[in-house]
């Protein structure tokens, strides 16, 4: 810009000269008027074309300052944004991070609950194998000594006897056995005629 109205003064300063130069070659007497009149011109002409550059610069000027405060606005949201953007990066990386542990967790229990339902299955197939066990000893205490066992509210059981008495086989002898809060058994162990 500075460097357009250098020139522009330079080419003024030119035309202003060759004019004076010219206007006092001529003779002042008989061309006075007619000098006059074209020096009027010539400065009405100068003066448009220069108020309509000088016109022309501000409205450059005003646009640039526009421009550049448009920019600064810009700049201020692309800011923001760019703010906002790592904030949200950083909430997703969280969030990856927290699924991660969560899939880890996760894999965890299933494993955890695939090992309680193999030693549950286990338990189950030991349980049936000693039930078969014990229904094969309770049917020959109930077929040699006529064992009967009852089961009694609560956690009590009655074993009934038979066969014990020579004299009479058919003769019921009974005793309770319950389980305490440990698990383990107590006994009533009074043989008793039932």
């Amino acid at each position: 810009m500075a460097a357009i109205k250098g020139d522009d003064e330079q080419s003024l300063n030119l035309y202003i000269q060759d004019f004076r130069t010219k206007f006092i070659t001529l003779n002042e007497e008989s061309t006075n008027q007619g000098v006059k009149d074209m020096y009027k011109d010539s400065m009405r002409k100068l003066t448009d074309v220069w108020s309509r550059k000088y016109r022309d610069g501000e409205q450059m000027i005003e646009k640039v300052e526009e421009l550049r405060n448009e920019i600064s606005l810009q700049n201020k949201r692309i800011e923001e944004k760019q703010e906002q953007l790592l904030q949200e990066i950083a909430k997703i990386k969280e969030n990856e991070n927290a699924n991660v542990e969560l899939a880890k967790h996760l894999q965890e229990l299933k494993e955890e609950l695939n090992r309680k339902r193999e030693l549950a299955l286990t338990n189950k197939k030991a349980n049936k194998d000693r039930l078969k066990e014990l229904q094969k000893s309770a049917a020959l205490f109930t077929n040699r000594l006529g064992l009967e066992i009852r089961k009694l509210r609560g956690d009590k059981l009655q074993f009934v006897f038979r066969c014990i008495n020579p004299k009479d086989l058919e003769q019921p002898y009974s005793c309770i056995i319950s389980f305490n809060e440990d698990g383990d058994y107590e006994g009533i162990l009074r043989l008793q005629y039932a």
